[in-house]
């Protein structure tokens, strides 16, 4: 009898020890749980009270049925869920993370797999304890993703039962990322008037480009200045223009989500009697305008502050990002770069973001260039409607595959053509040689012969 009373004692013991344990990430609604380890159990298929059979003595007695599934089209249960482990399950779904709940009529111990494939292989959490009403919290998931989830819940007998190929989806954090600008951007004029043409970003969402035309300047807002194209073509002719007359035209991509990008600029004189030399004149000598606040250009892993006159050194298969704190507090004081190839001629101007990160800089995004080369970047803002350069430096651009031939020099384009000139030499000799030795062979079989 002693014996029996240290066993039931040491049982009771360990159940109310697991009783307060979880995984991480795992909370639960406990329940409280009376272990009569004294009461009896005679199997009959009645739960009978008065000899002490209850749900923790006696599971086999006392579990509830399972409530029948009920015909297709009509009630809540599925005939896939049983009803006295998986009863008014609920799916909370945030952005990064979710609360699933449910609850079992008897209690069972949990084990909630979840992935972003059937397999569940993101991860488990399993809890210990006993309960009736559960939650799993779930954190650190990704936004506006699919997720699949199963449920394994095994009551004090040891019986368990699957709820599996459950899904949720996270929401959707809102699409704040500009497109990438319109590049390649070019401007003819012509009796028709003047025509623009650009590639369009390669963006999944990209929705189309939005022409904006100013008389005086460039203005990095897409609402500022008179509308003359909106479309996903690849060019535009802008048929009212005055001979004589020299027009800004700012080309911003929009996406699907309502976001346009920092804008794209080039401008152009009418002129349909002679062709037009934008982009090929090289502005004279400029003094730098010093202002409050540092550059930054990166690519990659790679950071360096931009300061006047550095040369950097760059892959020209990745984009490249020149970022800034300057912050002005006039209306309209737009940054923008322009980029000169080694000839002179400009291939891209672009204006900085119009929104500022967590750290405070705006930023422009210098795509990836065509083929190695050395650039030239000029960075300008407009002050009182005037544009002033702020900032200048170079590029050293290489590409994949392209190798930088080094300038021979007299003396070793001279050893070359003297080693070239040896190499034939020997070889005409060796020729020779090797026909005497045959002709002889020859004479001497043809003696013998004889």
């Amino acid at each position: 009898m002693i014996k029996n009373s240290f066993i039931k004692s040491g049982f009771f013991a360990i159940m109310l020890f697991l009783a307060g344990f979880y995984y991480v990430d795992a909370s639960a609604s406990g329940i409280d749980i009376n272990l009569h380890v004294g009461g009896q159990c005679n199997y009959n298929g009645m739960c009978e009270a008065g000899i002490g059979e209850d749900i923790f003595s006696c599971p086999n007695d006392c579990t509830p049925p399972e409530p029948p599934t009920p015909p297709t089209g009509g009630g809540t249960t599925s005939g896939s869920i049983p009803g006295n482990y998986f009863k008014d399950l609920s799916v909370e779904v945030s952005f990064n993370s979710v609360v699933i709940k449910w609850k079992s009529t008897v209690p069972t111990i949990s084990n909630l797999k979840w992935g972003t494939n059937p397999d569940y292989r993101d991860g488990s959490i399993r809890n210990i304890n006993l309960l009736i009403d559960h939650k799993v919290e779930l954190n650190n998931l990704k936004d506006g993703t699919v997720y699949y989830f199963s449920i394994e819940s095994e009551n004090l007998s040891g019986v368990s039962k699957t709820l599996d190929n459950q899904t949720f989806k996270t929401l959707s954090l809102p699409d704040t990322t500009p497109p990438g600008n319109p590049t390649n951007i070019k401007a003819v004029s012509d009796k028709n008037g003047i025509t623009l043409s650009w590639d369009n970003p390669k963006d999944l969402d990209f929705d189309y480009v939005r022409i904006t035309r100013n008389d005086e300047r460039y203005y990095a807002s897409p609402y500022l200045g008179k509308l003359i194209y909106e479309g996903s073509e690849k060019y535009f002719t802008d048929i009212n223009v005055v001979e004589g007359h020299k027009y800004f035209y700012a080309l911003f991509s929009r996406d699907r989500a309502g976001n346009y990008s920092s804008g794209s600029l080039i401008n152009l004189t009418h002129n349909p009697k002679g062709l037009d030399n934008w982009g090929t004149v090289l502005t004279p000598p400029e003094q730098v305008e010093k202002i409050e606040g540092i550059f930054v250009v990166t690519q990659n892993s790679l950071s360096y502050d931009f300061y006047p006159g550095g040369v950097f050194h760059f892959s020209g298969d990745s984009e490249i990002f020149i970022k800034t704190n300057y912050l002005s507090k006039i209306i309209n004081d737009d940054l923008w770069v322009e980029i000169r190839n080694s000839e002179g001629i400009i291939i891209g101007q672009y204006f900085f973001d119009r929104e500022r990160d967590k750290d405070n800089f705006v930023k422009v995004v210098i795509p990836v260039f065509e083929k190695g080369d050395y650039y030239n970047l000029m960075i300008y803002r407009y002050r009182d409607g005037v544009s002033q350069l702020v900032n200048y430096g170079s590029f050293d651009v290489t590409k994949v595959g392209e190798k930088k031939v080094a300038d021979w020099s007299i003396w070793e384009i001279l050893f070359l053509a003297a080693f070239i000139f040896l190499l034939i030499i020997i070889i005409i000799l060796l020729i020779t040689f090797i026909k005497r030795k045959i002709s002889a062979h020859f004479n001497k079989n043809k003696e013998e012969n004889l």
